[in-house]
Order: C-alpha cells, then sequence, then structure tokens
C-alpha cells in the first residue's frame, strides 16, 4: 500500500465476522480500529494479536447505537491511528419476535444498532473520506434484508433491508468523490446472531444452508476495501452460495 498507512475502522470488531475482517484488513496493510460495545475482552484479543503479528489496532469502545458515542469512536480511531478511510459497518444484533409480540423498545434496539449506528458512523468518517479523495464505506447485510426474510425477524430484516437502500443512494453521492459505498451479503456463518434467532436456530439454518467461513467474507471485503476494488460501488455482494437448498 503506498503512500501513509490508511486506517480502517470496524465496527462489532470484536467477535466472529467482525474479528475475521479485523485480521484479514490488517494483513491487508491497514491500521485498525477494533470497535466494541461490550465485548472487551475479545476486542482486545483481536487488536493484541494484530499487533504481535507487525500490524497497528487498538480497541475502542463505543455504542454505535448512539450518535455521540457513534462520532466519539471515529475522533478516537483518529487520534490514536490517524483519518480513517474505510469503514466496515459491521456491528449487529438481533431480538427475534413476532410483530405483535415485539416491544417497540426491542424494536428501537435493532434498528437502532444495525441501521441507525451505520448512519451515525458513516456520517462522522466521511468528512475524512471527502478531505483524503478516497474512502470505502462498506455495510455488513444479511438475506434476510429482502432476499430471504424469515418470520419473526421483521426488526431485523427491515434494518438490514435500510442498510442496502443506504449503500445505493450514498454511492451516487459520492461517486465522484473517489469513495466507494457497498453491502456486503453474508449467508450462513454461525455466530450469535445466529442464535438468537431461537431455540434451535443454528441447526435449522445448517439443515438447509451451506455454511460460509467468516474468513471469505472479510475476503471480499478486502477487495472492496483495496484499490482492486474502486471500480464496485452501490452494489450488494452476496456471499452465500446462493442460498438454502434442499428444501
Amino acid at each position: 500500500m503506498a503512500g501513509p498507512q490508511r486506517v480502517a475502522v470496524v465496527t462489532g470488531g470484536g467477535r466472529g465476522i467482525g474479528a475475521a475482517i479485523c485480521r484479514r484488513l490488517a494483513a491487508d496493510g491497514f491500521a485498525v480500529a477494533v470497535n466494541y460495545s461490550s465485548s472487551a475482552a475479545n476486542a482486545q484479543e483481536v487488536a493484541d494479536k494484530i499487533g504481535a503479528d507487525g500490524g497497528r489496532a487498538v480497541a475502542i469502545r463505543a455504542d454505535v447505537s448512539d450518535a455521540t458515542q457513534a462520532e466519539q469512536l471515529i475522533a478516537a480511531a483518529t487520534a490514536e491511528l490517524g483519518a480513517p478511510t474505510v469503514l466496515v459497518n459491521n456491528a449487529g444484533m438481533n431480538l427475534a419476535g413476532a410483530v405483535r409480540k415485539q416491544s417497540p423498545q426491542d424494536w428501537d434496539r435493532v434498528i437502532g444498532v444495525n441501521l441507525s449506528g451505520a448512519f451515525y458512523c458513516t456520517h462522522a468518517a466521511l468528512p475524512a473520506m471527502y478531505e483524503s479523495g478516497w474512502g470505502r464505506v462498506i455495510f455488513v447485510s444479511s438475506p434476510a434484508g429482502g432476499r430471504r426474510p424469515s418470520p419473526g425477524m421483521s426488526a431485523y430484516a427491515a434494518a438490514k433491508a435500510g442498510l442496502v437502500g443506504m449503500t445505493r443512494s450514498l454511492a451516487l453521492e459520492v461517486a465522484r468523490r473517489g469513495i466507494t459505498v457497498n453491502t456486503v451479503m453474508p449467508g450462513f456463518v454461525e455466530t450469535e446472531i445466529i442464535a438468537s434467532g431461537g431455540e434451535n436456530a443454528v441447526e435449522t439454518l445448517a439443515a438447509h444452508w451451506p455454511r460460509i467461513p467468516a474468513e471469505s467474507v472479510a475476503a471480499t471485503v478486502s477487495f472492496l476495501a483495496g484499490e482492486d476494488g474502486r471500480h464496485v460501488s452501490g452494489e450488494e455482494v452476496g456471499v452465500w452460495l446462493g442460498g438454502p437448498v434442499g428444501i
């Protein structure tokens, strides 16, 4: 990577897909801000491993569903590593439940982390990208967000579909500024969000969906974050082998 080291912020970077993305971007030569909300030990372990491998990384706590904390996350990453020009909006969570039973508070929490948090972080990160004339915004969505919705997932599906809409609109806004905006859509990667889908959720998915390693999702993010992905913007890139089989 020519010139000054570029900096990436990965929200929800302490576990699962986020941790794999952090490791891959560090291997690509980025300095990485590993964001976490509650899993401090996991995020620090990711950052320490990157450091042990010769990279630069820092773990930064922030609940991205809070606009002020999202802004502070970008400010802290800038102070520790430099202005970030890659933002991976990976933070996510789910509180599964039928609409007639789901509380407004649960709805607000799911939308807040998955969708509003992505907006808040992007809003805070864009000025440095505009100034640099180079940037990458990557959202991590889900087949639930339009391709393969499931019952009991309305809040999660709405949030993930919202990321796709934001991708397409924002890509047009920044098209002439050297910034690309894309969504990566992982299939069945065994994570805590999958487990939150209810009893036997993992077993049910495993019976019909091909398992996708988190590293394959990270490899797709790596492509979109690098120079080879400079001509890809406004797209939804699936990493799911086409979805369920045998149904």
